[in-house]
């Protein structure tokens, strides 16, 4: 009985450095990804939903908004209160939705 091993050549499994990247070999053939479309299309379908949901200030119509570019906010997952947004200054507010009114600020 005949077995055949798999082998490599040493230039193509080493790296010359540990910051060096792996080539990996992968199939671009449309013939192998039969869902490809679907997914795409998904991705831009969720793209557009996202660009819609963003395009209007949300934070900014909050009366006294951030001075600077909000980089995080949350909500609690059972009621909108409280949302709670952060900005680039360091600067962290609690918000009452229903009355579009800032209940508490922190800075840090």
């Amino acid at each position: 009985m005949k077995v055949k091993a798999l082998s490599r050549s040493q230039a193509s499994t080493t790296r010359e450095c540990s910051g060096d990247l792996r080539k990996h070999h992968r199939n671009l053939d449309p013939k192998s990804h039969p869902h490809q479309r679907a997914r795409e299309y998904a991705r831009a379908v969720t793209g557009a939903k996202l660009d819609r949901m963003f395009a209007k200030p949300f934070v900014g119509s909050l009366g006294d908004g951030h001075m600077d570019g909000i980089t995080a906010s949350a909500t609690s997952r059972r009621s909108l209160l409280p949302f709670i947004s952060g900005a680039a200054d360091g600067e962290i507010r609690l918000w009452d939705l229903a009355s579009r009114t800032r209940v508490a600020s922190l800075t840090g």
